[in-house]
């Protein structure tokens, strides 16, 4: 059977094809004295054959298929060694993966070992890329050598030291060797005192091939050290290099910085040039009001002294004259401080917006909307009321002139009309719209917006032109003033918004002209502030930049605020947004709105108020509405508009939301107050 013959054939190595090379080499030299006989079975080499040089590598020389000739196929040219991992070049030449990357290194172009052929190396993993030597690769499988450069399990039959004469019943390709270490360069049979193992490759070597691997591995370390040279130079080089492009960025920084502390230098310059324009122009017209005051006083005065010796034609003439100053000297003194205008912190400028309103984007109700027996039951039945509601006020009050801030208080029921040049509030009672009484006292100056705290059955009234808090108790006596005007913690400037907490008994002071909210308690004693934080801002002084800790806000003329249980709500009137904080721990939960007329934006909002369930109305003094919002932001309903007709505004001033949705909102151009 075939296969019995394939289990049966011997190595390459057999006694049977080394013979008939002999024989063949015989024929062709019939001299040669060590010429086998025919009877035999059995030869045996009579030495180890040479080892190969590389001299005798790169020489031209004919191969014969016999131990040797495998052998110096199967050899690098470069170690000199048995083919480890095979690369074949372009040039069809093999040598080691490992000694092809000392040999090349980090060279772009090198030579063929062989023959001297030009290569070019492309790409970091060339070598990695290179095509295996199929036929070394079958040569060294068959010889029983693996790619790995351990001897596999058929290895080439070694070189026997004494003949062994077979026995009857052995086949007579069938060849014994004595026990030992075979070396891997010469292939030589040794002791094992005679073997010595390389560390490095893992490969056992006769003592006088280890002396050649030995001087082999001495050449390659004057490779690695030509590679470490190299590496030192060219690290060398690309510090330079980086330290070079590292001054050319601090280089450019500089310019840069430069460039643009000049530009920012320039616009400030420009825009306190325009300040002081704006100041000049307001103290040049003020002037012109003070005069026209003093003027009149001094009129009514002489009318006043000379009563007695005027006739009545006269008397009356002038009584005419001076009541007509009067009225165009109050309206201008009114009229005088309208022109809106904030410095834009994004933006880096300042903004101008007259007080003229628009009448901007509104809703009309949902028609035939289903009708809600509790709109309190949840946001979206909320949501559907508002939304389905006709905002036409079922009553107008029209007895206040110029209101501003408006609540309800918790212990009667009575409605509370700020008056801003009244110099007092005005106490009404909201059925029969009947005047009960006045707060006021001598120091109040300008009366903007009210708050009540329910569990100490106290009133509190904020005044810009004093910047003080003024605290009535809820039968209208006077009791004190929390604040005076600076700008430390509890110090204020021109206050607007106020609210206050009953469960905490905090009072929330909207700091307009400090851009912040200040917690009080009812003593007056600051515990908190909103909207105010630190950072690290440069500076430069002497033309040396130094870095300091400074206090900054992120509101700019905030004008309102509302608390509920977990938030603080607070209208960013200067940024034309709303934002809402936590009331614990004071971190921002979201803020939502932008500059414009278009629904969701807003044009100069001044004040703000929270139903019930949390949504937020916002008064948007600047287009004449009012947007309503849910707590997540999103915009539920917008009413209202320019006009003086009822469901119209001139400019809101105050807004307060009943516990039964009730909305009343004064209106400081119209001179009235809407009830909804």
């Amino acid at each position: 059977m075939m296969s019995e013959k394939i289990k049966k054939k011997p190595p390459l190595f057999t006694l049977k094809r080394w013979q008939s090379q002999k024989e063949s080499s015989v024929k062709l030299s019939p001299k040669s004295s060590h010429a086998p006989t025919q009877d035999s079975h059995v030869m045996f080499r009579s030495q180890t054959p040479p080892v190969v040089s590389r001299a005798s590598i790169t020489e031209p020389k004919p191969r014969k298929l016999s131990a040797g000739g495998i052998k110096e196929l199967v050899q690098c040219a470069l170690c000199l060694e048995v083919l480890h991992n095979p690369k074949m070049l372009p040039c069809q030449h093999t040598f080691c993966m490992a000694c092809l990357s000392v040999y090349i290194a980090d060279l772009a172009v090198f030579d063929c070992p062989i023959c001297r052929t030009r290569i070019q190396v492309i790409g970091d993993s060339y070598i990695e890329n290179l095509p295996s030597n199929l036929y070394i690769d079958s040569l060294l499988q068959l010889v029983g050598i693996q790619n790995n450069g351990e001897t596999g399990k058929a290895t080439p039959p070694p070189t026997p030291s004494a003949p062994v004469t077979p026995s009857k019943n052995s086949s007579p390709n069938v060849e014994f060797f004595p026990t030992g270490v075979r070396c891997v360069h010469c292939k030589s049979v040794c002791d094992n005192t005679d073997i010595t193992s390389c560390d490095h490759c893992k490969l056992k070597f006769c003592r006088i091939c280890w002396l050649q691997h030995l001087d082999d591995m001495r050449i390659q370390l004057k490779s690695i050290l030509k590679q470490l040279d190299t590496a030192a130079s060219h690290l060398e080089h690309k510090i330079e290099h980086y330290k070079d492009r590292c001054d050319r960025i601090v280089e450019q920084i500089n310019i840069a910085a430069d460039e643009k502390i000049s530009a920012v230098v320039e616009a400030r310059d420009k825009m306190i040039a325009d300040a002081a324009n704006m100041q000049k122009s307001a103290d040049f017209s003020a002037l012109a009001l003070q005069s026209s005051l003093v003027e009149a006083r001094a009129v009514a005065n002489r009318a006043t002294d000379s009563a007695n010796t005027t006739n009545d034609n006269e008397r009356v003439a002038t009584f005419i004259n001076l009541h007509q100053n009067v009225i165009q000297l109050l309206s201008d003194v009114s009229k005088w401080d309208t022109e809106r205008f904030v410095f834009d912190k994004e933006n880096f400028r300042i903004e101008i917006d007259s007080s003229t309103p628009l009448d901007a984007e509104s809703d009309d109700p949902v028609i035939d909307s289903p009708k809600q027996n509790n709109p309190l039951e949840n946001e979206e039945s909320l949501a559907l009321y508002y939304r389905s509601r006709n905002f036409v006020p079922h009553y107008v009050l029209r007895k206040s002139y110029r209101p501003c801030g408006v609540g309800v208080s918790p212990w009667t029921n009575h409605l509370y009309v700020c008056g801003m040049d009244s110099q007092s509030v005005l106490v009404m009672e909201r059925a029969q719209a009947k005047t009960v009484t006045r707060l006021s006292c001598d120091e109040m100056m300008c009366p903007v917006q009210i708050a009540f705290m329910k569990s100490l059955g106290e009133i509190y009234v904020t005044d810009k032109w004093k910047h003080c808090i003024h605290v009535f108790s809820k039968d209208g006596e006077y009791l004190r003033s929390i604040g005076q005007k600076g700008s430390r913690a509890g110090m204020l400037r021109s206050p607007e918004g106020i609210a206050t907490d009953n469960t905490t008994q905090l009072i929330y002071v909207v700091d307009t002209g400090n851009d912040r909210v200040q917690v009080f308690q009812p003593d007056g004693k600051v515990v908190d502030q909103i909207g105010v934080g630190t950072k690290h801002q440069a500076s430069v002084a002497a033309s040396i930049w130094e870095t300091k800790e400074v206090l900054c806000t992120e509101l700019n003329a905030p004008t309102s605020v509302a608390v509920t249980n977990d938030r603080v709500i607070v209208l960013d009137s200067g940024n034309r947004r709303v934002k809402v904080y936590n009331k614990h721990d004071k971190s921002k939960i979201i803020e939502f709105g932008s500059t414009g007329q278009r629904k969701g934006q807003f044009r100069q909002p001044e004040v703000l108020a929270v139903d019930p369930l949390g949504y937020i109305l916002v008064g948007d003094s600047g287009n004449c509405r009012i947007q309503v919002f849910k707590p997540s932001g999103q915009l539920v309903r917008v009413f209202g508009g320019l006009g003086t007709q009822p469901g119209k505004f001139g400019w809101i001033s105050g807004i307060h939301v009943t516990k039964q949705l009730d909305i009343i909102i004064s209106d400081t151009k119209n001179h009235n107050v809407n009830f909804f």
